[in-house]
């Protein structure tokens, strides 16, 4: 039996930003399904995480520790077991306990510095049996450089997986002093120190949420300045596509949504959903239309810059409505309420987040548009794909790995997508789409059966996982 201890700064269903928190959430309870494998989490104690959770935990030990100027930091550790899994929880009282919020402080290099020390801490001192630490994004990619110097009585190897190489944890290069060991070089950074850096340098296997991803990285433009330290790691960089988990997000399911359907029952499924998901909004549309749906942040990142150029005109002109779930950018978000405006016999938008709306939308829409920059792995268009709702995307990252364009002559393919970051070649395959809905309709029905029969279960994910730890122990 293999032991294996993941480290995240979320997890659904305790606290969920983004996909991260889908991705902690479900790959190590499939893990722990498979033969050979015990796994449990770490997650901060926040203070958002609902009370149903917090009466569950039981307190397993505290202790202080020194932490920069602080030598006797309080660090608590609870633990949860839920679905079999086994859950602990850091606490403190002033990083986690008493915020509203999960991100976004003045201090969080000190918050998260405080955090992974507190685990490898809290490892040592309940002596856990660890084979493999897989550690999540720059919030946890200290660890690996910490074992080193730190923690060398936890005989480890060390995983991380990168989920948005965008985001790397760059703080002023005085922090450092808080971990209390020899300053490393390898962790600066154009004058400043990278979590995410130290973890690419000192992880023994790095992995991120696709394949093609894997491959963006090494070039200059996704690269974000990594492109050559991970070009170094050659084949101890690998790119696992991210799984979805089928019991939360099924149509023949889902209790989101109004009516439950599966492939036979999709087309009186998805007019009852549409329906249903109009009057929710208040939104006077035409569900004999075709609708296309966005649930997103509302950020550069997701390509909301093409939808900008061409989506007035398109609404001029052609026939669909078109719906808007997310929030972000006030320029953004601006933009869709001004379209709503313009035209509001076709466009609802709901600036902010409701996981009722977004399975609503998924289940309610006939098209789903992510037309993203870049993508690492992307959870929307598989979704879309379960609830028969065709995906529209640019052609990166997960986006490429899940999505295959569709050939109306000999029928295979899940959806449509297009190459260049450029509006006028969206809007091209988006009124595709549409002249296919309208005007083949039994090509679009093939297409929504195509969609579908995908199957991007975490099952498969899981078992790559497991080849890949059991590959990093045998080294």
């Amino acid at each position: 039996m293999y032991n294996y201890i993941h480290v995240s700064a979320e997890c659904s269903p305790f606290i969920k930003i983004g996909g991260l928190a889908d991705v902690v959430g479900t790959l190590p309870g499939e893990l722990k399904r498979l033969r050979g494998c015990d796994v449990s989490v770490f997650l901060p104690f926040y203070k958002s995480i609902p009370n149903k959770f917090k009466k569950s935990a039981e307190d397993v030990i505290n202790f202080t520790m020194p932490f920069g100027d602080d030598l006797n930091c309080y660090v608590g550790v609870k633990q949860l077991k839920r679905s079999n899994m086994l859950y602990y929880f850091i606490d403190n009282e002033f990083y986690f306990g008493s915020r509203d919020n999960v991100y976004d402080y003045s201090d969080e290099s000190k918050r998260f510095a405080f955090y992974q020390l507190a685990v490898l801490e809290a490892i040592k001192q309940l002596k856990l049996e660890v084979d493999i630490i897989h550690v999540h994004d720059w919030h946890t990619a200290m660890i690996p450089l910490l074992l080193k110097v730190k923690y060398q009585s936890i005989k480890a190897k060390t995983v991380l997986t990168i989920h948005n190489l965008a985001y790397q944890g760059i703080f002023p290069l005085e922090d450092f002093g808080i971990f209390n060991i020899s300053y490393d070089s390898k962790l600066e950074f154009e004058g400043s120190m990278n979590f995410l850096k130290a973890g690419i340098v000192n992880a023994d296997m790095i992995t991120t949420v696709s394949k093609t991803y894997a491959k963006e990285i090494l070039t200059d433009y996704f690269g974000y300045g990594m492109q050559n330290l991970l070009k170094q790691k050659g084949d101890d960089l690998v790119g696992i596509l991210n799984g979805l988990d089928y019991k939360e997000f099924n149509p023949e399911s889902d209790k989101h949504i109004f009516k439950k359907y599966n492939k036979e029952t999709v087309k009186e499924g998805k007019l009852a959903n549409k329906k249903t998901l109009f009057k929710e909004l208040n939104a006077s549309l035409d569900p004999e239309k075709p609708t296309v749906g966005i649930v997103s942040r509302l950020v550069s990142q997701k390509g909301i810059d093409l939808i900008k150029r061409v989506f007035d005109e398109m609404l001029e002109i052609d026939d669909f409505n078109f719906i808007v779930l997310g929030s972000g950018n006030k320029e953004y978000e601006d933009y869709f309420i001004g379209l709503e405006a313009r035209f509001p016999d076709k466009v609802s938008v709901y600036i902010g987040y409701s996981n009722r709306i977004a399975h609503m939308i998924y289940a309610g829409c006939d098209i789903f548009l992510m037309p993203s920059k870049f993508e690492p792995c992307g959870l929307g268009q598989i979704i879309a794909l379960k609830y028969g709702t065709i995906p529209i995307v640019r052609e990166t990252g997960g986006l490429v790995d899940t999505i295959k364009p569709y050939n109306e002559y000999d029928k295979v393919g899940n959806g449509f997508s297009f190459q260049n970051f450029n509006a006028h070649d969206m809007m091209h395959v988006l009124r595709y789409a549409l002249h296919l809905y309208y005007h083949n309709p039994d090509s679009w029905d093939l297409l929504v059966q195509n969609a579908m029969d995908s199957d991007f279960s975490w099952t498969q994910s899981a078992k790559a996982y497991r080849a890949l730890y059991k590959n990093l122990l045998k080294k």
